[in-house]
């Protein structure tokens, strides 16, 4: 008797069936990376890491960059030039939470660069939530190794999903990707943090990211009634007289201008100006503050 063959018609069978679940395998393995485009997840290389905080941190000790321990440690850099003030322009703005509105030379000239290209894709100015802070000023839950303390870092506000969004996360990819930020997208709170990269005194000027993408210019808030003079002196109008008598803060024993922008939400600068004073004056226990419109910077 004759061995048993497989036929041709089993032969085929089974090809057509190792076939479909090669298909099969193939289309499993690319769910995950089609569902995350869809979703419209962050790029892999803005997730987070240990990785990617040992990488700042690295690169902050290599430079030699300080961390500041105090805001008296920082004022002393502020004084010295080695740190300089954000102030805001047409392009971005600060929030009125950033209790110290500096940062190093080169992050500044990062932020300088990154907000126009920001402003014509978002249709919006880029917002600063934070900068430069000094080790005792840190969130309880920061990394011992963050890089805020140094000023070479950055915090902007997250866009809301959308187009805006979806460029910013491919043009920090970009930047990351060629060596100029590590940038990471942080959710608690949603916020993105970027350390910029670049030796100090070092100058750089950032890719064109834009690639033509335009979005409808979003509408801007309403004027704050405080004005400035050219000397730095503050004006009330009518309604922000109003303002001014029932915004009021009493000075408590150890309080600073910087605990009380952070106690009531307003900037520094604003505070300090808004009562004729040093961002470094030292506070009387029981003298009357008064305090700026928030959105004063």
């Amino acid at each position: 008797m004759q061995p048993l063959t497989p036929s041709i018609d089993h032969a085929d069978g089974r090809a057509r069936r190792s076939a479909v679940t090669l298909a099969a395998a193939t289309l499993l393995a690319l769910a995950p990376h089609a569902h995350a485009q869809r979703a419209g997840r962050e790029p892999e290389s803005l997730r987070g890491s240990k990785a990617s905080v040992e990488k700042m941190y690295d690169f902050a000790q290599r430079y030699r960059y300080p961390f500041y321990l105090t805001p008296t440690t920082l004022d002393d850099a502020i004084a010295k030039g080695k740190l300089v003030p954000l102030t805001g322009d047409d392009n971005y703005e600060l929030t009125r939470g950033v209790g110290f509105s500096y940062a190093t030379i080169e992050a500044r000239e990062f932020i300088t660069q990154f907000a126009p290209q920001y402003l014509a894709a978002c249709g919006a100015p880029l917002t600063v939530t934070s900068a430069a802070r000094p080790m005792s000023r840190q969130p309880h839950n920061a990394n011992p190794h963050s890089v805020h303390p140094t000023g070479i870092a950055v915090d902007i506000r997250r866009p809301y999903p959308g187009p805006c969004l979806t460029w910013v996360r491919n043009a920090l990819a970009q930047l990351e990707a060629r060596g100029y930020v590590e940038a990471t997208e942080e959710h608690h709170p949603v916020h993105l943090h970027i350390a910029v990269l670049r030796a100090p005194g070092a100058r750089f000027t950032l890719p064109d990211l834009t690639n033509g993408v335009r979005v409808a210019r979003q509408p801007t808030t309403p004027a704050s009634p405080v004005t400035t003079t050219a000397n730095g002196d503050v004006r009330l109008t009518a309604a922000s007289n109003d303002w001014a008598r029932t915004r009021l803060y009493t000075v408590r024993d150890g309080d600073t201008l910087w605990d009380v922008a952070q106690k009531t939400g307003v900037s520094v600068n604003a505070l300090a100006r808004a009562n004729n004073r040093s961002p470094r004056a030292v506070l009387r226990p029981g003298t009357t503050l008064k305090l700026p419109d928030p959105s004063t910077r």
